[in-house]
C-alpha cells in the first residue's frame, strides 16, 4: 500500500477549496487557461450585473409599492442561480462523482440536484430568518455564524462518504441501482447480497442533503437585504428560483457524469469484468466523496469557515 505523501496531505484543503468553494484561492478563473479563463470572467460579471438588477428593482418595489418589478426580480434570481452555479460551489464535484462513479436513474438524478438546490435555499432563509430576525444579528455577524454551516456540511458529507464505502464492502452497496431485486452485484468469489433501489436512492438523497446544508452566500445577502426593508416574502421567493436555477445547472453535471458512467458500463454489460468494475467505481467514487469531505472539513477547522458562494 502506497504512502501518501506529507505535502499531498497539506495541500488537500487548499486543492479541495478551490474545486469547491469561491475564495479558496485566486479570484473566479484567475488559475484557468485561456479561453477558459474568459468564459470565467464573462459569467462572473454576468452574475454581478444581475446582482444588481435584482437590487435596482428591489429598490423599485420599496418606493412604489408595486409588486410589478416581482417578476423581473425572479427571472433575475433565477439565472443569477444559473450561472452562480457553473462557477465553484455547490457540491457539484460531489454530486458528478457520485454519478460517475456509482449507475442512479435518471429520475433520482434529477431529485438529487433539486434536493440540494433546496436544502441550500430553505438552509440560507432559515439563516437570515433566525439569526437577523429573531436576533437581530448584524448581517457581517449573521454571514460569519451562516460559515458555520458549511463546516456541518462537510462533515455530513464525510460521514456519508464513510457510510457508503461501508455499504460497499459489505456487498449492501455495488453503486448498481437494480431495476429488478433479485438481479445481484457479486462475483465468483463472493457472493453479496444486491443493493436495492431504494437504498441507494437514500443515499443518493442524503449526498444532496448533506452538499446543500452550506447555504449561498449570494442568497443570503438578497435576504439580508429584503429583511432590512420589510419585503422578506420578496427574498424567499427569490432565493428559491435562485435555488431551481442552481439545479438546472447541477442537474446538467451531473446528467453529463451519469452518461459517461453508462457508456464505460455498458462496455462490460454482463461480464465479471464489468461487475467488479462496477464495484471499483463505487469504492472509488465512495472515497472521492469521502476525501473531499475530510479534505474541506480540516481546512474549515483550520482557517475557519469562509462563507462565500
Amino acid at each position: 500500500m502506497r504512502v501518501i505523501p506529507t505535502a499531498i496531505l497539506t495541500l488537500l484543503p487548499s486543492l479541495a477549496s478551490a474545486a469547491l468553494v469561491p475564495g479558496g484561492g485566486a479570484p473566479m478563473g484567475g488559475d484557468l487557461p485561456e479561453p477558459l479563463r474568459s468564459v470565467a470572467g464573462w459569467i462572473f460579471a454576468l452574475q454581478r450585473q444581475l446582482t444588481g438588477e435584482m437590487r435596482q428593482h428591489l429598490a423599485t418595489m420599496k418606493e412604489t409599492g408595486s409588486w410589478e418589478p416581482a417578476a423581473a426580480i425572479m427571472l433575475a434570481a433565477f439565472l443569477y442561480g444559473v450561472f452562480h452555479a457553473v462557477g465553484p460551489g455547490h457540491g457539484k464535484v460531489v454530486i458528478a462523482g457520485w454519478f460517475a462513479t456509482r449507475r442512479a436513474r435518471i429520475a433520482h438524478g434529477l431529485m438529487a440536484s433539486l434536493i440540494a438546490a433546496m436544502v441550500q435555499s430553505a438552509s440560507a432563509i432559515a439563516v437570515v430568518a433566525a439569526l437577523a430576525g429573531l436576533l437581530a444579528l448584524a448581517p457581517r455577524e449573521v454571514m460569519a455564524s451562516a460559515g458555520w454551516l458549511e463546516v456541518a456540511s462537510y462533515a455530513m458529507i464525510t460521514v456519508v462518504g464513510v457510510v457508503i464505502i461501508w455499504r460497499t464492502l459489505a456487498g449492501k452497496g455495488c453503486g448498481h441501482d437494480h431495476h429488478h431485486h433479485g438481479e445481484a452485484c457479486r462475483d465468483h468469489h463472493h457472493h453479496a447480497p444486491a443493493t436495492t433501489p431504494t437504498a441507494e436512492r437514500n443515499a443518493l438523497f442524503a449526498v444532496a442533503a448533506a452538499v446543500g446544508f452550506r447555504p449561498c452566500s449570494g442568497a443570503i445577502l438578497v435576504l439580508l437585504f429584503t429583511l432590512a426593508n420589510n419585503m422578506f416574502a420578496v427574498g424567499m421567493l427569490a432565493t428559491f428560483a435562485m435555488g431551481f436555477g442552481v439545479a438546472i445547472t447541477v442537474a446538467a453535471i451531473g446528467m453529463g457524469a451519469l452518461g459517461l458512467n453508462r457508456l464505460i458500463e455498458r462496455g462490460f454489460a454482463g461480464s465479471t469484468l464489468g461487475t467488479r468494475l462496477r464495484t471499483g467505481l463505487a469504492l472509488t467514487g465512495a472515497g472521492l466523496i469521502t476525501l473531499m469531505g475530510l479534505a474541506l472539513l480540516a481546512g474549515a477547522i483550520i482557517d475557519g469557515p469562509t462563507l462565500s458562494g
